[in-house]
């Protein structure tokens, strides 16, 4: 993100350390099942009642703690390192800034377009208490860029040899955006799938150019943040059609 024309600085050739196809499926197979097999505790042992509220806490929540412990056992010798990266300041700046204009051009297009609101967002506080929701909107915000990050902007993206050429950095990048778009069904307006995969472009390209996945997580926590409000504003204005 520093400099999205030159970005991402590649290591020399020399120093590049080789890229082996299956270890990294393997990798990625391991975390697409974590992701399945993290749905069926709420579903087991959940009740129905507390669903509407633990839905974050108990499937991502769960999906965050698995992938996470996966990392950190691909990377034992520093995997701190590996989450921390190599730069945060300026990935995260430029990446914060990416993510409020494209919820600005968002809020104008809503406008013009006259497109509705999200039905998921309408009935996402529906019928809950004062403390249930903010359980459900502080899980919102903390759970799933865990989980999505680790699956989509490691697991995913490592899939492609995107450390060792410009042009297969820019191919993972839009494919793991696009997937990441796909992935969200749970809305139903066109724009807003739009929306999610310029999202899923800001957080690629911030993990790349921080080389780690504490800044594209914090983006993702800050991009909740940014909806939520962004959503009760429109709402609260009519920009909604």
């Amino acid at each position: 993100m520093t400099n999205l024309s030159a970005a991402p600085e590649f290591a020399p050739a020399s120093t590049l350390s080789p890229y082996r196809f299956f270890p990294r499926l393997g990798m990625l197979v391991l975390a697409t099942v974590a992701v399945f097999l993290a749905a069926m505790p709420e579903v087991l042992f959940v009740p129905a009642d507390m669903q509407a509220y633990l839905m974050f806490t108990t499937t991502s929540g769960i999906t965050a703690l698995v992938l996470f412990a996966l990392f950190t056992l691909q990377y034992r010798a520093d995997s701190r390192v590996q989450w921390r990266g190599h730069t945060i300041g300026k990935p995260l700046l430029w990446g914060a800034i990416g993510i409020v204009g494209t919820y600005l051009l968002f809020g104008v297009a809503v406008f013009v377009l006259g497109l509705p609101r999200e039905v998921f967002m309408a009935e996402l506080l529906d019928g809950l208490n004062r403390w249930q929701a903010t359980i459900k909107i502080a899980s919102l915000i903390v759970l799933p860029p865990i989980a999505e990050e680790l699956f989509f902007r490691h697991y995913m993206l490592r899939l492609f040899p995107y450390e060792n050429s410009r042009a297969w950095t820019w191919i993972a990048i839009a494919v793991t955006s696009a997937v990441f778009a796909g992935m969200h069904i749970q809305y139903g307006n066109w724009m807003t799938i739009v929306l999610i995969f310029a999202c899923g472009g800001v957080f690629a390209v911030a993990r790349v150019a921080s080389g780690g996945l504490l800044v594209p997580v914090l983006l993702h926590s800050l991009t909740e943040i940014v909806a939520l409000s962004a959503d009760q504003s429109f709402s609260l204005m009519g920009l909604y059609g």
